[in-house]
């Protein structure tokens, strides 16, 4: 018996009479948390929706089990005017069957594990990310079989998708989900699918985690390349063949000239190429060591300290990272640093005709009514990129636009093109420092990937905001870490900053845990209450110990998924050994 849950056969959908997939076939099976992924403009929103039975696909089937449970969440969740965060999630649990008094605890469940400080407070003055976190807990109250999210991450801060993946871990519900966010991705998935028109079938598919999947799809580009190669050396032969002018008298040289046109027309179907492109960040060949510096700078909005007497120096090299909680202050920094608020105390330096490019995330510089071209070139048809002349056709191409969409007005562009208009326009300018708030919005992995590169190789200083973690770890060599008390600190990398701020986590956790029975406790309680901790702590080593053995054995090496699995239940031990070791120090004083 099959244990698909859905199942699309065959599907294919176009917009604007562009094919966006054709005869697609997919399922989603039982206990599943699959991710799709694939380029900007391929249709993974539109075949959600599809899978979610909201559309219709133009031709092939989507059959569901019967009496299956869908939950959707689209990308910017809306709720009815003048809806509170009670009676949001009041709604979404009255749709299901169980009792009343059942009801009002699922309530409180769903609310502490997303921790609503009001519930009484109006949904229409929730931040992106809490009505984000309030939509997927609506759809899980409704108790679905299949919970589809159409890009969960959008809107939420570092803690928030830390928490979502926690929570979606803990649901018994099937997940398909749509992300470009890589690590979000790598902690989820037991299979990743990839929508794209260069496959074969239209899509491919490996089970296990991201990490599983690019080894995978590296291995099956490697094969599909190496025909692409065969197919290609045949045809030159055949054109080669038709060139010579070969009689087309007899049977033998009809066929062979019929299959020569054949195999000319399978190899331009083919197309394993790639996008790609090169953003060639550039310069302006600043030598100054000191471009901008910060000394004992401290700001506090409201009445609350948002960085306190920060030190920084920001030169050709350095590409700053900015990371912390929604609302931490990482806009008011970068505004700090572009001298559009002043410090309530310190000093900051800036290197005399500094010149800056900025990218905002909130994208004001695009004006919709825009046509790509105009927006691409203000005036005529080439525009200065990388220090030479380039046709506005030829900076489309760039960054990925087709020539036919040039007459298109940028308002009616998806949230990933638009990114990328902003990027042209930002990156055509020669900058000291490049000021980037959220690039990674909206953006498919490849151009998340492209985008990496030029910023490692840009000669100048960058200054980045993001939430997504991948990013940040492969660009940044300073991160700044908000929303911490005391002085304001600075780390090497992404990866120390996230380190202090679980062990500040375990730390407080213990703490508050320890404290609330270690100050009642006597003295032979308190012994006694040693010995046991100290028994668990020699117990759980044990444990790290086999698994730490278990990672070294050779017949495991090939086997990506068992790896990936051992090594998450070692960082899961050695957290857990942690907690005990500051329960006995704190027991101990």
């Amino acid at each position: 018996m099959s244990n698909a849950l859905i199942s699309a056969s065959c599907v294919s959908r176009s917009f604007g009479g562009k094919p966006l997939f054709k005869d697609l076939t997919l399922a989603i099976n039982e206990q599943e948390r699959v991710a799709l992924i694939g380029p900007n403009g391929s249709g993974k929103s539109t075949l959600l929706k599809i899978l979610a039975r909201l559309h219709d696909p133009d031709e092939g089937d989507v059959s569901v089990r019967r009496g299956l449970a869908i939950g959707y969440v689209e990308q910017s969740p809306s709720f009815p005017d003048k809806l509170s965060v009670r009676a949001a999630l009041e709604a979404a649990v009255a749709t299901t069957d169980i009792p009343d008094y059942e009801q009002r605890m699922r309530i409180d469940q769903i609310q502490e594990q997303i921790s609503f400080a009001d519930l009484d407070q109006l949904v229409s003055e929730l931040s992106g990310g809490w009505r984000k976190r309030l939509a997927i807990a609506t759809a899980l109250l409704r108790e679905p079989d299949v919970l589809i999210l159409d890009e969960p991450t959008n809107h939420l801060d570092i803690d928030g998708i830390l928490w979502l993946e926690q929570f979606l871990l803990k649901s018994r519900a099937a997940l398909l989900f749509v992300s470009h966010d890589r690590y979000f991705i790598d902690s989820l998935s037991t299979r990743v699918v990839e929508l794209d028109r260069r496959y074969p079938l239209g899509t491919f598919s490996t089970k296990g985690t991201y990490s599983d999947f690019l080894l995978a799809r590296e291995e099956f580009l490697g094969i599909l390349e190496r025909s692409e190669q065969t197919l290609a050396n045949k045809v030159r032969r055949e054109v080669e063949w038709l060139r010579q002018g070969a009689k087309a008298r007899t049977t033998k040289s009809k066929h062979r000239s019929s299959e020569a046109h054949r195999l000319v027309g399978e190899l331009n179907a083919s197309n394993l190429t790639e996008r790609s492109t090169d953003f060639n960040l550039t310069g302006t060949g600043r030598r100054s060591q000191e471009l901008i510096s910060l000394k004992q700078v401290s700001k506090s909005l409201g009445g609350k300290r948002l960085f306190t007497n920060l030190d920084l120096l920001i030169a050709p090299g350095v590409r700053l990272g900015i990371v912390g909680p929604n609302g931490s202050g990482k806009t008011t920094l970068i505004k700090t640093l572009l001298d559009q608020t002043t410090p309530d105390s310190g000093s900051i330096t800036r290197a005399k005709n500094l010149r800056i490019a900025f990218f905002d995330q909130e994208r004001k510089a695009l004006d919709p009514n825009l046509t790509l071209k105009k927006a691409l070139c203000d005036e005529g048809d080439s525009v200065v990129f990388a220090g030479q002349n380039l046709h506005v056709a030829a900076l489309a191409r760039k960054f990925l636009f087709r020539t036919e969409q040039l007459p298109m007005p940028v308002g009616s562009l998806s949230g990933g093109e638009q990114a990328r208009v902003l990027l042209a326009r930002v990156i055509r300018e020669e900058a000291d420092i490049l000021f980037f708030d959220e690039p990674t919005n909206d953006l498919d992995i490849q151009t998340l990937e492209v985008l990496e590169d030029s910023f490692v190789q840009f000669p100048g200083a960058i200054v980045l905001v993001t939430h997504d973690r991948h990013f940040m770890d492969r660009v940044a060599t300073i991160v700044v870490g908000l929303g911490a008390s005391g002085p304001t600190p600075c780390f090497a990398d992404y990866s120390q900053w996230e380190k202090s701020r679980k062990s500040i986590t375990v730390k407080q956790s213990s703490s508050a845990n320890s404290q609330g029975y270690s100050s009642s406790l006597n003295p032979e309680e308190r012994r006694k209450k040693l010995r046991q901790v100290e028994k668990s702590i020699e117990k759980e080593e044990k444990k790290l110990a086999q698994l730490q053995e278990k990672i070294l054995n050779p017949e495991l090496a090939g086997n990506h998924l068992k790896l990936t699995e051992l090594g998450k239940e070692i960082n899961s031990q050695q957290e857990l050994i942690a907690q005990f070791m500051l329960e006995w120090e704190t027991l101990a004083e």
